[in-house]
């Protein structure tokens, strides 16, 4: 009788363990998620102007390397983990208006501490924002870490942020010394900042753009003064490079067009920079000089 109870026994075991890689085996192994901690942050640029300031962090002790239209702030991305509730009795969802549009493939290293950062402006992807806020309030909900990206999140980050009913959207304010950033602004050949553009336009000789060693020491003069001068900005800005101040402006600005055409304004506008691609772009409109160069302003 002692045998004829194990034997069934036996039996069952196998069938469940069995049964059970079976079930392991048809279910797909989830990619593992890279060392990239994601941090989410409010920030109010202006009076009544709501931002996601969205973080990525490398904090393994290698090099991580990351694809841009990877990056959660990249459509179609940025739909994928983020949503806004408004704080009525229903916890209604706020209409967004995402984008549909595919950046690019460019890949980018992150050192051990250095991180990868832009912004959500909320305003115009919820038309309703202001008055959602002013009537009931709005929460922002992310997950942690998005089931459909794959970074991780640093222990116990937050996961939603509140805008209560109400709220006055002061802007934030921050501590500038205008006389130290006069001379910031200086060394580094500073000619202006577009008009609601993280961009600057720098007057550089081009004995300073051939040489990578002196290019290299200015993006990191470049770096400081933005985050001295402007503390509202993320690690993502741009540049570019004038020979001649007269001429610094995007070529869609007023006779750049007529100008570009005339063979004068790609003569000086000898170079852009990118700080969240890490590329310096040299000579970008005469085919025979132009090339690109990866180059970080993390240190």
């Amino acid at each position: 009788m002692q045998s004829f109870r194990v034997l069934p026994l036996f039996l069952w075991v196998l069938v469940v363990v069995f049964s059970s890689s079976i079930c392991l085996a048809n279910e797909p192994e989830e990619e593992p998620r890279m060392p990239l901690a994601m941090e989410v942050f409010l920030k109010k640029p202006q009076a009544r102007v709501y931002e996601l300031h969205v973080h990525l962090t490398n904090i393994s002790q290698d090099v991580v390397s990351v694809n841009i239209r990877d990056l959660p702030w990249n459509p179609p991305n940025d739909s994928k983990w983020f949503s806004a509730i408004r704080m009525d009795r229903h916890n209604t969802p706020v209409a967004q208006r995402v984008q549909d549009w595919n950046l690019g493939s460019r890949v980018i290293q992150l050192v051990p501490g250095e991180s990868v950062q832009d912004t959500m402006v909320l305003n115009p992807r919820m038309p309703s924002l202001l008055d959602d806020i002013t009537k009931f309030g709005v929460e922002l909900r992310w997950d942690c870490p998005p089931d459909s990206l794959k970074f991780v999140c640093r222990k116990d980050s937050p996961r939603a942020i509140s805008i209560p009913k109400g709220d006055a959207g002061q802007p934030d304010t921050y501590v500038v010394d205008k006389s130290a950033c006069l001379k910031l602004g200086k060394a580094i050949g500073l000619i202006k900042i577009p008009n609601g553009h993280h961009a600057l336009f720098l007057l550089t000789p081009e004995s300073v753009m051939v040489d990578l060693p002196k290019i290299q020491a200015l993006l990191y003069e470049v770096n400081d003064y933005v985050q001295q001068c402007q503390p509202s900005w993320t690690n993502s800005w741009a540049v570019s490079f004038f020979t001649e101040a007269q001429f610094a402006g995007f070529l869609s600005d007023g006779e750049n067009k007529s100008l570009f055409k005339q063979g004068i304004w790609q003569e000086v506008n000898i170079g852009q920079y990118s700080s969240q691609a890490r590329m310096l772009f040299r000579f970008p409109w005469i085919k025979k000089r132009s090339d690109d160069v990866y180059m970080s302003v993390y240190r």
